[in-house]
């Protein structure tokens, strides 16, 4: 259930994985969101709903509010779905201090150190582009899915920093 099919001004959450996905995890991923999606309700009322696996490390879950509201209870269960996932495979999408640097059909993740030591090494500077996760709506994210390092809220700390 792509996202694609959602109206523009559906909410979204991101999740990036700890980790690029390798085509079996992404496959178990797919296949459990789909689950889920379909299924996903608020308080008795299915939601219109979809998700997207970009970059194979970025998870974007989309609800078309003006169809049904989703509650904090329904976004909760998005966060145990995930929370589960990492349990059965690892994988982590719930650290939401990663920085996503997309490259070609895949993406390379950073830490704050590991980003650290990425501008020192010259792999990443304030141009490079990353993966804009701040964004409320699909409109607004489909639009402009990826901005500079330096406009990024990690690269406007590091960049300071390593002045």
């Amino acid at each position: 259930m792509s996202v694609a099919h959602l109206s523009p001004g559906s909410r979204v959450w991101f999740f990036i994985a700890d980790r690029p996905l390798n085509a079996n995890e992404a496959s178990q991923l797919n296949q459990t969101m789909t689950e889920f999606i379909s299924g996903w309700k608020s308080h008795d009322s299915a939601l219109s709903a979809g998700f997207e696996l970009r970059w194979n490390a970025l998870l974007t879950v989309a609800v078309d509010e003006s169809v049904e509201t989703p509650s904090g209870c329904s976004i909760d269960k998005v966060f145990r779905l995930l929370t589960d996932f990492t349990a059965a495979t690892g994988i982590d999408f719930l650290n939401r201090l990663l920085l996503l640097v997309p490259e070609g059909e895949s993406a390379n993740v950073y830490t704050r150190q590991a980003a650290t030591a990425a501008i020192e090494s010259g792999e990443l500077n304030e141009n490079t582009l990353v993966a804009d996760v701040m964004h409320t709506h699909l409109e607004t994210y489909n639009a402009q899915p990826l901005q500079s390092f330096r406009n990024h809220w990690m690269g406007k700390q590091l960049l300071k920093q390593n002045a």
